[in-house]
Protein backbone atom coordinates (compact mmCIF):
# COMPACT_ATOMS: atom_id res chain seq x y z
CA UNK A 1 0.00 0.00 0.00
CA UNK A 2 2.82 2.39 0.86
CA UNK A 3 4.47 1.78 -2.50
CA UNK A 4 1.21 2.61 -4.27
CA UNK A 5 0.79 5.83 -2.29
CA UNK A 6 4.36 6.84 -3.10
CA UNK A 7 3.66 6.00 -6.73
CA UNK A 8 0.65 8.32 -6.80
CA UNK A 9 2.77 11.12 -5.34
CA UNK A 10 5.57 10.34 -7.76
CA UNK A 11 3.38 10.51 -10.88
CA UNK A 12 2.00 13.85 -9.76
CA UNK A 13 5.46 15.27 -9.19
CA UNK A 14 6.74 13.80 -12.45
CA UNK A 15 3.97 15.41 -14.47
CA UNK A 16 4.05 18.81 -12.80
CA UNK A 17 7.53 19.35 -11.37
CA UNK A 18 9.87 18.00 -14.04
CA UNK A 19 10.49 19.34 -17.52
CA UNK A 20 10.65 15.86 -19.02
CA UNK A 21 7.36 14.82 -17.42
CA UNK A 22 5.52 17.94 -18.54
CA UNK A 23 6.76 17.64 -22.11
CA UNK A 24 6.04 13.92 -22.25
CA UNK A 25 2.46 14.44 -21.05
CA UNK A 26 1.74 17.16 -23.58
CA UNK A 27 3.28 15.29 -26.50
CA UNK A 28 1.39 12.10 -25.63
CA UNK A 29 -2.06 13.70 -25.91
CA UNK A 30 -1.47 15.52 -29.20
CA UNK A 31 -3.40 12.91 -31.22
CA UNK A 32 -6.62 13.73 -29.38
CA UNK A 33 -6.32 17.40 -30.27
CA UNK A 34 -6.61 16.55 -33.98
CA UNK A 35 -10.04 14.87 -33.72
CA UNK A 36 -12.91 16.77 -35.29
CA UNK A 37 -16.06 17.52 -33.29
CA UNK A 38 -17.94 14.47 -34.56
CA UNK A 39 -15.09 12.08 -33.80
CA UNK A 40 -14.54 13.59 -30.36
CA UNK A 41 -18.24 13.39 -29.48
CA UNK A 42 -18.45 9.74 -30.53
CA UNK A 43 -15.27 8.66 -28.77
CA UNK A 44 -16.26 10.49 -25.58
CA UNK A 45 -19.66 8.79 -25.53
CA UNK A 46 -17.97 5.44 -26.13
CA UNK A 47 -15.58 5.86 -23.19
CA UNK A 48 -18.32 7.05 -20.85
CA UNK A 49 -20.51 4.07 -21.76
CA UNK A 50 -17.71 1.59 -21.22
CA UNK A 51 -16.51 2.99 -17.89
CA UNK A 52 -19.85 3.74 -16.24
CA UNK A 53 -21.51 0.49 -17.32
CA UNK A 54 -18.50 -1.58 -16.26
CA UNK A 55 -18.43 0.08 -12.84
CA UNK A 56 -22.12 -0.58 -12.16
CA UNK A 57 -22.58 -3.98 -13.83
CA UNK A 58 -19.26 -5.72 -13.21
CA UNK A 59 -18.63 -4.06 -9.86
CA UNK A 60 -22.12 -4.94 -8.70
CA UNK A 61 -21.67 -8.51 -9.92
CA UNK A 62 -18.42 -8.98 -7.96
CA UNK A 63 -19.97 -7.70 -4.74
CA UNK A 64 -23.21 -9.64 -5.25
CA UNK A 65 -21.46 -12.94 -5.94
CA UNK A 66 -19.39 -12.56 -2.79
CA UNK A 67 -22.58 -12.06 -0.79
CA UNK A 68 -24.22 -15.06 -2.45
CA UNK A 69 -21.22 -17.15 -1.43
CA UNK A 70 -21.58 -15.80 2.12
CA UNK A 71 -18.21 -14.09 1.96
CA UNK A 72 -18.99 -10.76 3.56
CA UNK A 73 -15.28 -10.02 3.90
CA UNK A 74 -14.74 -10.32 0.13
CA UNK A 75 -17.84 -8.24 -0.60
CA UNK A 76 -16.65 -5.49 1.75
CA UNK A 77 -13.15 -5.57 0.29
CA UNK A 78 -14.45 -5.22 -3.27
CA UNK A 79 -16.89 -2.46 -2.32
CA UNK A 80 -14.19 -0.58 -0.40
CA UNK A 81 -11.74 -0.88 -3.29
CA UNK A 82 -14.25 0.44 -5.80
CA UNK A 83 -15.87 3.11 -3.67
CA UNK A 84 -12.78 4.31 -1.83
CA UNK A 85 -10.64 4.66 -4.93
CA UNK A 86 -13.37 6.50 -6.85
CA UNK A 87 -14.05 8.96 -4.03
CA UNK A 88 -10.33 9.56 -3.55
CA UNK A 89 -9.75 10.47 -7.19
CA UNK A 90 -12.65 12.91 -7.15
CA UNK A 91 -11.38 14.56 -3.97
CA UNK A 92 -7.86 14.86 -5.33
CA UNK A 93 -9.13 16.47 -8.52
CA UNK A 94 -10.95 19.10 -6.50
CA UNK A 95 -8.18 19.79 -3.99
CA UNK A 96 -4.93 19.59 -5.94
CA UNK A 97 -3.70 22.84 -7.54
CA UNK A 98 -4.49 23.25 -11.21
CA UNK A 99 -1.78 22.41 -13.72
CA UNK A 100 -0.35 25.45 -15.42
CA UNK A 101 0.01 25.99 -19.18
CA UNK A 102 -2.44 23.23 -20.20
CA UNK A 103 -5.97 23.36 -21.65
CA UNK A 104 -8.64 24.10 -19.05
CA UNK A 105 -10.21 20.63 -19.28
CA UNK A 106 -6.84 19.09 -18.34
CA UNK A 107 -5.97 21.49 -15.53
CA UNK A 108 -7.71 19.39 -12.86
CA UNK A 109 -7.34 15.96 -14.47
CA UNK A 110 -5.10 14.29 -11.88
CA UNK A 111 -5.65 11.48 -11.13
CA UNK A 112 -7.73 9.83 -13.84
CA UNK A 113 -11.03 8.59 -12.44
CA UNK A 114 -11.71 6.28 -15.38
CA UNK A 115 -8.30 4.65 -15.01
CA UNK A 116 -8.87 4.30 -11.29
CA UNK A 117 -12.20 2.57 -11.81
CA UNK A 118 -10.82 0.28 -14.53
CA UNK A 119 -7.97 -1.00 -12.36
CA UNK A 120 -10.11 -1.11 -9.22
CA UNK A 121 -12.46 -3.48 -11.06
CA UNK A 122 -9.51 -5.57 -12.22
CA UNK A 123 -7.93 -5.79 -8.77
CA UNK A 124 -11.27 -6.71 -7.21
CA UNK A 125 -11.61 -9.47 -9.79
CA UNK A 126 -8.13 -10.72 -8.93
CA UNK A 127 -9.02 -10.77 -5.22
CA UNK A 128 -12.20 -12.73 -5.88
CA UNK A 129 -10.46 -15.25 -8.16
CA UNK A 130 -9.34 -18.63 -6.77
CA UNK A 131 -5.64 -19.38 -6.91
CA UNK A 132 -5.95 -21.72 -9.89
CA UNK A 133 -7.22 -18.94 -12.19
CA UNK A 134 -5.49 -15.95 -10.62
CA UNK A 135 -2.83 -15.70 -13.33
CA UNK A 136 -5.54 -15.43 -15.98
CA UNK A 137 -7.29 -12.83 -13.82
CA UNK A 138 -4.08 -10.79 -13.67
CA UNK A 139 -3.74 -10.88 -17.46
CA UNK A 140 -7.37 -9.89 -17.98
CA UNK A 141 -7.22 -7.08 -15.44
CA UNK A 142 -4.02 -5.73 -17.00
CA UNK A 143 -5.48 -5.71 -20.50
CA UNK A 144 -8.71 -3.98 -19.48
CA UNK A 145 -7.03 -1.31 -17.36
CA UNK A 146 -4.29 -0.64 -19.92
CA UNK A 147 -6.81 -0.39 -22.76
CA UNK A 148 -8.84 2.18 -20.83
CA UNK A 149 -5.74 4.17 -19.85
CA UNK A 150 -4.34 4.25 -23.37
CA UNK A 151 -7.74 5.25 -24.79
CA UNK A 152 -7.94 8.17 -22.38
CA UNK A 153 -4.56 9.45 -23.53
CA UNK A 154 -5.47 8.92 -27.20
CA UNK A 155 -8.64 10.98 -26.73
CA UNK A 156 -6.76 13.67 -24.78
CA UNK A 157 -8.97 13.10 -21.75
CA UNK A 158 -5.95 12.59 -19.51
CA UNK A 159 -2.19 12.85 -19.45
CA UNK A 160 -0.17 9.63 -19.00
CA UNK A 161 0.76 10.78 -15.49
CA UNK A 162 -2.96 11.07 -14.67
CA UNK A 163 -3.45 7.44 -15.70
CA UNK A 164 -0.47 6.24 -13.67
CA UNK A 165 -1.72 8.16 -10.65
CA UNK A 166 -5.16 6.61 -11.00
CA UNK A 167 -3.66 3.12 -11.14
CA UNK A 168 -1.72 3.81 -7.94
CA UNK A 169 -4.79 5.13 -6.11
CA UNK A 170 -6.73 1.97 -7.02
CA UNK A 171 -3.84 -0.24 -5.93
CA UNK A 172 -3.49 1.53 -2.58
CA UNK A 173 -7.18 1.06 -1.79
CA UNK A 174 -7.14 -2.57 -2.98
CA UNK A 175 -4.14 -3.31 -0.74
CA UNK A 176 -5.86 -1.72 2.24
CA UNK A 177 -9.16 -3.48 1.56
CA UNK A 178 -7.43 -6.87 1.21
CA UNK A 179 -6.64 -6.72 4.92
CA UNK A 180 -10.32 -7.42 5.57
CA UNK A 181 -10.18 -10.81 3.85
CA UNK A 182 -9.89 -13.77 6.20
CA UNK A 183 -9.03 -16.45 3.65
CA UNK A 184 -8.63 -16.78 -0.13
CA UNK A 185 -11.65 -17.10 -2.40
CA UNK A 186 -12.67 -20.71 -2.88
CA UNK A 187 -14.99 -20.11 -5.83
CA UNK A 188 -14.77 -17.52 -8.53
CA UNK A 189 -17.51 -15.65 -10.35
CA UNK A 190 -19.24 -18.09 -12.75
CA UNK A 191 -18.06 -17.61 -16.31
CA UNK A 192 -21.59 -17.33 -17.66
CA UNK A 193 -22.29 -14.36 -15.40
CA UNK A 194 -19.05 -12.67 -16.41
CA UNK A 195 -19.96 -13.23 -20.05
CA UNK A 196 -23.41 -11.75 -19.48
CA UNK A 197 -21.87 -8.71 -17.78
CA UNK A 198 -19.47 -8.28 -20.69
CA UNK A 199 -22.39 -8.43 -23.13
CA UNK A 200 -24.17 -5.66 -21.23
CA UNK A 201 -21.05 -3.48 -21.32
CA UNK A 202 -20.56 -4.10 -25.05
CA UNK A 203 -24.24 -3.36 -25.70
CA UNK A 204 -23.88 -0.04 -23.88
CA UNK A 205 -20.83 0.79 -26.00
CA UNK A 206 -22.65 -0.11 -29.21
CA UNK A 207 -25.59 2.00 -28.10
CA UNK A 208 -23.25 4.93 -27.55
CA UNK A 209 -21.82 4.49 -31.04
CA UNK A 210 -25.34 4.39 -32.50
CA UNK A 211 -26.35 7.57 -30.67
CA UNK A 212 -23.09 9.33 -31.47
CA UNK A 213 -22.07 8.08 -34.94
CA UNK A 214 -18.62 8.83 -36.19
CA UNK A 215 -16.41 6.62 -34.06
CA UNK A 216 -14.65 5.22 -37.13
CA UNK A 217 -11.69 7.44 -37.85
CA UNK A 218 -8.03 7.21 -38.73
CA UNK A 219 -5.60 7.59 -35.85
CA UNK A 220 -2.36 9.37 -36.60
CA UNK A 221 -0.03 8.86 -33.68
CA UNK A 222 1.57 12.11 -32.61
CA UNK A 223 4.36 12.72 -30.17
CA UNK A 224 4.77 10.20 -27.39
CA UNK A 225 1.51 8.29 -27.79
CA UNK A 226 3.16 4.89 -28.37
CA UNK A 227 5.63 5.40 -25.54
CA UNK A 228 2.80 6.44 -23.23
CA UNK A 229 0.72 3.39 -24.18
CA UNK A 230 3.64 1.07 -23.50
CA UNK A 231 4.28 2.72 -20.14
CA UNK A 232 0.60 2.41 -19.22
CA UNK A 233 0.66 -1.32 -19.99
CA UNK A 234 3.77 -1.81 -17.86
CA UNK A 235 2.36 0.13 -14.90
CA UNK A 236 -0.96 -1.75 -15.06
CA UNK A 237 0.88 -5.08 -15.25
CA UNK A 238 3.13 -4.17 -12.32
CA UNK A 239 0.16 -3.14 -10.15
CA UNK A 240 -1.82 -6.30 -10.95
CA UNK A 241 1.14 -8.65 -10.53
CA UNK A 242 2.29 -7.07 -7.27
CA UNK A 243 -1.24 -7.21 -5.88
CA UNK A 244 -1.65 -10.86 -6.83
CA UNK A 245 1.71 -11.67 -5.23
CA UNK A 246 0.72 -9.83 -2.05
CA UNK A 247 -2.55 -11.76 -1.85
CA UNK A 248 -0.74 -15.07 -2.35
CA UNK A 249 1.87 -14.21 0.29
CA UNK A 250 -0.79 -13.16 2.79
CA UNK A 251 -2.78 -16.34 2.15
CA UNK A 252 0.35 -18.47 2.67
CA UNK A 253 1.12 -16.69 5.91
CA UNK A 254 -2.45 -17.18 7.14
CA UNK A 255 -2.28 -20.89 6.27
CA UNK A 256 0.96 -21.36 8.21
CA UNK A 257 -0.46 -19.63 11.28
Amino acid sequence: MLAAILGAVGFRLLGTRTGFGREFDIEAVLSGFFFNDKERSASNAFLVAISSTSFVVIGGLLVAMSLVQRRLDLALAAALTLGGSFVTTELLKKTLPARANVPDFLAHSYPSGHSTVALALGLSFILLSPRRVRTAAVVGATICAAAMGASLVLNAWHFPSDVGGGFCVATAWAAAAAQLVRRPAERGVPGILLAAAAVVVVAAALGAIHLRPGLSFDVHAHGRLFDAALGIVLVAAACCAAYAYAIAARSAAATRS
